[in-house]
């Protein structure tokens, strides 16, 4: 039988984490149709998110010494950084950015929508990193979401997104290069759960001393082991020592259920936060806000203090110094084009 405890997850509140974990929420917001600006068509909408004039979102803040990894599930978000790079991501996507010794970013919410609601959900975690890698160079990575490793079970009943990690025999994409994650034995794991009415899903075994936590964030009906233990709506799960045994999850409602799970190795090093800084001591912290306030981190080189791009516009990552980066599906229908064309003139010379 597992061991855990079991934490309520307060409505628009972060969810309790552990190491190598330092933040965790989850992000959902059904917004209105947008105007021809893609912005809320009156002001001081009161939303979960509602941190810009018109157009939801979080302007240009600094990060140092953590990563952070945003996992959407449905919705759109700009994002525009220090480094002169930006993109648009969502509906699946994932981006990895490893904050490193620092960088100024924004991410926005265009309602791209002018015709139906604009739903938004997402995770956002922040994953710390070690003392040794807190001061690398700022990196990111955007794994697509045609590239993304999900899998169902034989049943059809249970599909799992492998965000980071691996679940049984099924390898997510790599983490960003100076990644906690990608330490051999950091044991970092993301899994994205949704299971159907009355279905039942076995998690294994995790690694040794790594730190599990499972959280509750849609649905009722949630049982462990063999519906021995009954899991509250809105929790997280923290198990004490998942590397015991494996553990029995069972949705006994009618409707289906999500769950997050989030795993790792404890970097075990002593962690202060203030505000947007994670380092290991209070001076270090002190450090970070006075090079923030010399250097802006690079300086932002947009006109907006958060971008937001054309609603025309596609997903992109634009990385400066590299060449712009779309979505395998873009490329694939750009083929598709070129090759209707291609048969569309033959025809036409045939005739």
């Amino acid at each position: 039988m597992s061991t855990f405890i079991i934490k309520p997850i307060a409505a628009a509140e972060t969810m309790p984490v552990q190491d190598p974990f330092l933040y965790a929420v989850y992000h959902k917001d059904v917004y209105p149709a947008g105007d021809s600006k893609m912005q809320a068509p009156k002001n001081n909408l009161k939303y979960r998110m509602y941190h810009g004039d018109r157009i939801p979102g979080f302007p240009q803040h600094p990060h140092r010494g953590f990563e952070t990894i945003t996992c959407t599930l449905e919705g759109t978000i700009d994002h525009s950084d220090s480094l002169g790079g930006c993109g648009r991501y969502g509906n699946g996507d994932l981006q990895w950015m490893t904050a490193g010794k620092g960088i100024l970013y924004g991410e926005m919410f265009p309602l791209l929508h002018p015709n139906k609601e604009n739903r938004s959900r997402y995770f956002q975690l922040w994953l710390n990193l070690p003392s040794r890698k807190k001061m690398v160079k700022p990196n990111q990575v955007m794994h697509w979401s045609e590239n993304i490793t999900r899998f169902t079970t034989e049943d059809a009943n249970v599909s799992v997104t492998v965000f980071a990690g691996s679940l049984l025999g099924h390898s997510a994409l790599p983490p960003a290069k100076d990644s906690f994650a990608k330490i051999p034995g950091s044991d970092v794991n993301i899994w994205h759960i949704t299971m159907k009415a009355g279905s039942t899903f076995t998690l294994p075994p995790s690694a040794e001393n790594s730190m599990r936590s499972l959280y509750f964030v849609e649905g009722s009906g949630l049982t462990l082991d063999e519906n021995t233990h009954v899991i509250p709506e809105s929790s997280v799960v923290e198990f004490k020592d998942s590397s015991a045994k494996e553990t029995i999850l069972s949705n006994t409602s009618m409707k289906n259920i999500e769950v997050l799970v989030l795993q790792g190795k404890p970097i075990g090093e002593p962690v202060v936060i203030e505000g947007p800084f994670v380092m290991n001591t209070k001076e270090e912290v002190a450090q970070a806000l006075r090079d923030y306030q010399k250097t802006r981190f690079g300086g932002w080189p947009w006109p907006e203090e958060a971008m937001v791009f054309p609603r025309e516009k596609g997903r992109f990552l634009s990385v400066k110094g590299k060449e712009e980066e779309v979505p395998p599906s873009v490329i694939s229908d750009a083929v598709t084009s070129i090759e209707n064309e291609k048969e569309k003139k033959r025809r036409q010379r045939e005739h």
